[in-house]
């Protein structure tokens, strides 16, 4: 089974197509549910610390609710201190992984995508006007006698939210059984440093699902910080409300 890669650079491209001018606008309402998605993540958080300020405290005073929201306070910064540092470490093993890359691969331009950069944008051009655009990362392509698979390559933690990381890494697993009889029957370094390249994609892909994850378990403790501080001060007057 033979197998290569090719290198496509990354690049602002002007697409005034219907699909892309769809994008863009759908982008708008992506993250609109966003926002509604980190609000009900909220509420859920705030009456998931009702009902245990409920079940722990049978005088709502503020002498009783203090001591309490100070143990869940203190425990969700100690957990969000951890995954900080492990977060940070996926990040540090992130740009370790991709300067690795850029340094094997000579063809691999060090393009980098400027962070304000939108993966969908539009700009006025008259009344009614827009000219719209798409963000493209560099893109490696894994070819096999049978099979071929393209994945961008991310350079920012901005390609973390705005790209299918995890579809990407599906993709990548599934392709990943091809190249197993291979990596056996490796017998130049140069087909030892094709194998390698696909490996070190996926660490990279990998590296940014554990820094999501971390990020997301990071919110929801700060959830859980902010709701337990509030009723600290406020479950009395909410007891009494309700």
């Amino acid at each position: 089974m033979k197998y290569h890669y090719s290198i496509e650079d990354g690049k602002l491209l002007l697409n005034n197509g219907k699909r892309n001018r769809l994008l863009v606008q759908s982008a708008f309402l992506f993250h609109v549910s966003k926002l509604l998605l980190l609000v009900l993540s909220f509420a859920a958080t705030v009456y998931l610390t009702y009902l245990i300020f409920r079940e722990c405290i049978t005088d709502a005073t503020l002498s009783s609710c203090i001591p309490l929201g100070s143990i869940f306070a203190t425990f969700g910064s100690a957990v969000i201190s951890v995954i900080s540092l492990y977060c940070n470490r996926q990040l540090h093993s992130f740009q370790e992984n991709l300067s690795a890359l850029h340094e094997q691969i000579p063809n691999l331009s060090s393009w980098k995508r400027w962070p304000f950069l939108r993966r969908y944008s539009r700009e006025k051009t008259g009344t009614w006007k827009y000219n719209y655009y798409i963000l493209r990362n560099p893109q490696i392509t894994f070819n096999s006698d049978d099979l071929s698979l393209t994945v961008p390559l991310p350079t920012c933690t901005a390609d973390f939210y705005d790209l299918p990381i995890f579809a990407y890494v599906v993709r990548m697993l599934c392709f990943r059984k091809h190249l197993s009889r291979l990596a056996t029957q490796c017998q130049t370094i140069e087909e030892e440093k094709e194998v390698f390249t696909f490996y070190c994609t996926l660490m990279i892909y990998r590296n940014i699902i554990r820094y999501k994850t971390g990020t997301l378990l990071m919110l929801i403790g700060s959830e859980f910080v902010l709701s337990s501080i509030l009723f600290s001060f406020c479950y009395t007057a909410i007891s009494e409300m309700l």
